[in-house]
């Protein structure tokens, strides 16, 4: 007997016709679906007018349900053994329903199938059978187990979430959340989707990329009811800060104008020395002038102009030396005015880093302010809230 050789079960349903409507619906713990194509044509070869699904609980097996052209009823069809080809599922339909005259084994583009084709590959994959006119397609066994685990699934990530609602500690550490979810029966994969999913539902919240060790290794568990104390006291700080900035800003306006009068008396210093120093030049140079016309001679003057310009020279090397700067009109200036400003600021006991400190201290707060304002202006949705 094909039957037995094959292994196959073939059962009847009680002889009684089937409404069309049955086939939407689900067939007790076979999870085999069918479902009534409507809009395709009878007459169409390459389009199912029926879906079955194979319910097998093993791979490679197959287990659904036809209704079978001279059949009453559904005809529930098995064959436990993966090493079967297409023959054999045809000589089985054949022998259910001694009616048929057209039996095919094809795929969703109406190729037809080989013959020799083995049932565990036709299992891993959609298939369509043709009953003489009737095209019925059969999805994989693949379907069915994705089902049955995200099914499972849902129900182990329903237990994680109760456990973490009912857990009355802020935080939780890391390693003990993915324990719990190996114990609901989820690898390391599954977790890590699930924790991403629990932080889109404002259940925890984890710092993933944190420079922190305590924070990369723990999870805050609602972090709605932890910032709840926080973000009820954001205006309280703001206003707080914002008296703190008016202060400053009140500081750093008299420190303003104190470096303001420091920076105008030093420039007056090392502008008259420089009007003296040009006057004394101007005078020295006419005495020179007197003395070479009208005194002595060229003669006379030449070896004391010479030592003159020598010791200019080395004035400049000494300068050079301990100055470390160029005996320039700019340098020796600058020179000036800076021991004129450090003495006058000593003078007044103003401090210029005391400026530089309260700017950045008045950026810092001018920041805060305009965070905890567009904290402010934030919705906070409580997802504990109906």
């Amino acid at each position: 007997m094909a039957s037995l050789s094959l292994r196959s079960r073939l059962w009847r349903t009680p002889c009684r016709r089937f409404h069309a409507h049955a086939f939407h619906s689900s067939l007790g713990p076979l999870h085999t679906r069918v479902a009534w194509r409507s809009q395709a044509s009878v007459s169409d070869s390459t389009v199912p007018q029926l879906i079955v699904r194979n319910a097998a609980k093993i791979s490679g097996h197959l287990d659904i349900l036809l209704p079978l052209p001279g059949v009453n009823g559904l005809t529930r069809l098995g064959l436990e053994d993966s090493t079967a080809s297409v023959t054999d599922l045809i000589a089985v339909l054949r022998q259910a329903d001694t009616s048929l005259k057209t039996v095919e084994v094809a795929t969703l583009d109406s190729t037809k199938f080989a013959r020799t084709v083995r049932l565990g590959e036709l299992t891993s994959m959609a298939f369509c059978l043709r009953l003489n006119h009737v095209n019925v397609l059969v999805e994989s066994d693949a379907a069915t187990r994705n089902d049955r685990r995200e099914r499972v699934e849902n129900v182990a990530f329903a237990t994680v979430r109760a456990e973490i609602e009912k857990d009355p500690r802020l935080t939780l550490p890391l390693q003990e959340f993915y324990r719990m979810c190996h114990n609901a029966g989820a690898e390391e994969a599954v977790a890590t989707k699930w924790l991403r999913e629990l932080q889109r539902r404002n259940l925890m919240v984890h710092f993933d990329q944190s420079k922190t060790s305590q924070l990369e290794n723990a999870v805050i568990l609602r972090p709605c009811n932890a910032l709840d104390s926080e973000l009820y006291n954001i205006k309280h700080d703001r206003r707080v800060k914002e008296s703190q900035l008016a202060a400053l800003k009140s500081s750093m306006k008299k420190l303003q104008q104190v470096e303001h009068d420091v920076h105008v008396a030093a420039h007056r210093m090392p502008n008259a020395q420089k009007w003296v120093g040009l006057t004394g030049l101007t005078g020295f140079y006419g005495v020179l002038m007197y003395y070479v016309w009208d005194v002595y001679s060229w003669d006379v003057m030449e070896p004391i102009t010479y030592f003159i310009g020598f010791t200019a020279v080395l004035g400049n090397s000494f300068y050079s030396a301990i100055t470390k700067k160029d005996p320039t009109y700019s340098n020796i200036w600058q020179k000036r005015y800076a021991e004129r400003v450090e003495m006058l600021s000593k003078k007044r006991k103003y401090n210029p880093r005391e400026l530089v400190e309260l700017k950045a201290r008045i950026f810092d707060l001018e920041n805060d302010i305009l965070l905890l304002s567009q904290w402010e202006k934030v919705n906070v949705v409580n997802p504990n809230q109906p």
